[in-house]
């Protein structure tokens, strides 16, 4: 019997400075009988050189052998369509899959016999903020990029956060998930005044418990947001918020100084209309930041949170030395998109579903 084979790639995103597991967690994927094979490189920009992987116990591989080598393939962001295209019926992709961005290649890739896992599931309904499970990568991810986009907004500001010559900075955060969360939580630990919007009794029972005050629902109506941003010195509007929340004549509408950042903007998508991904640009006055994945600015720690997750997975789904997938462990529910050829998670179904009727597709 040979053992399951995983393989680590390096991250090909501009930018993108985390990798999908640490060289401290390979002692214990290997003794779950997986060898571990990293392609060259992949832990680099974390500050884990392929030394350190190999002391583990990890074989370094040339670049673009992975696809032909590995069972499973190990990633933080969803690796190039050429990429995945390369594996074949029953190898199985783990990633921050975004599966609701790219319905296109969900249906492609499950087409293609890959088991597709996104580590990245949907919050628990009716509980903002907290993991889906101990195999949810995502949530911390996000959380590390709420407390970056705070930092982040702080250095560009042009007055400190906390009250002291003048009154506290006042900050907006969009969304009361993960990175909302831990946004609020870090503005208002570094003395800023903090409020929130987000909808839900239970979204806004979480914004109380971090100390930020709730905007009213009505207030976030598309009339009034000219005049709701006009208060705040930042706003930080995270993927957790409503799509497109902040049209450009709402961030004119901002003092000039202030500061928007968007951290939903990257290729997949944005927030604030004006932002532009891996982007600093000036709108009025108004510094708006397209900060993409900001969770890639703090790359060691963020790279040995997710490692621990991908970690956990890998033992549910390697028991006994062999790879085995249960589509019906609730576990896996809302992880484990495609197995067999379908597409097996009933919301990705559904988003597939509706884009292909979109397109006018049978």
């Amino acid at each position: 019997m040979s053992a399951v084979v995983l393989g680590v790639c390096r991250e090909s995103l501009p930018g993108e400075r985390r990798v999908a597991l640490v060289p401290r967690s390979v002692p214990a994927v290997r003794e779950l009988g997986v060898r571990v094979l990293v392609e060259t490189g992949a832990g680099a920009a974390a500050g884990f050189p392929d030394a350190a992987y190999t002391a583990a116990g990890a074989e370094i591989v040339p670049a673009g052998e992975l696809p032909a080598r590995a069972d499973v393939l190990a990633a933080v962001r969803r690796p190039p369509a050429e990429t995945v295209d390369r594996l074949h019926w029953g190898q199985l992709l783990l990633c921050l899959l975004r599966a609701g961005q790219v319905p296109h290649l969900v249906r492609r890739w499950a087409d293609a016999g890959l088991t597709l896992i996104g580590t990245d599931p949907p919050p628990l309904p009716g509980m903002p903020g907290a993991p889906a499970g101990r195999y949810d990568a995502g949530c911390g991810q996000a959380a590390l990029a709420g407390y970056k986009a705070v930092l982040l907004a702080a250095d560009r500001l042009g007055r400190e956060l906390a009250g002291g010559v003048a009154e506290p900075a006042l900050v907006l955060v969009l969304g009361a998930g993960p990175a909302g969360l831990r946004a609020i939580d870090t503005a208002r630990r570094l003395g800023a005044t903090v409020h929130a919007y987000a909808a839900g009794r239970a979204a806004q029972a979480a914004i109380a418990a971090q100390g930020g005050f709730v905007l009213p629902l009505g207030s976030w109506d598309v009339r009034r947001r000219g005049a709701v941003l006009s208060r705040f010195d930042v706003v930080i509007s995270s993927s957790e918020s409503v799509p497109m929340p902040i049209d450009t004549a709402a961030v004119r509408s901002l003092r000039p100084g202030s500061v928007v950042v968007d951290l939903a903007c990257d290729a997949d998508g944005r927030t604030v209309e004006p932002a532009v991904p891996a982007t600093e640009r000036t709108v009025g006055g108004v510094l708006v930041i397209g900060a993409g994945d900001l969770a890639s600015a703090v790359p060691a720690t963020a790279s040995t949170a997710y490692a621990r997750a991908v970690a956990d997975l890998l033992a549910a789904l390697v028991p006994d030395g062999l790879l085995a997938v249960d589509p019906a462990d609730p576990e896996l529910a809302g992880l484990l998109i495609a197995h067999g050829g379908t597409v097996v998670d009933d919301a990705a179904a559904r988003r597939l579903r509706d884009a292909t009727a979109a397109a006018g597709l049978p």
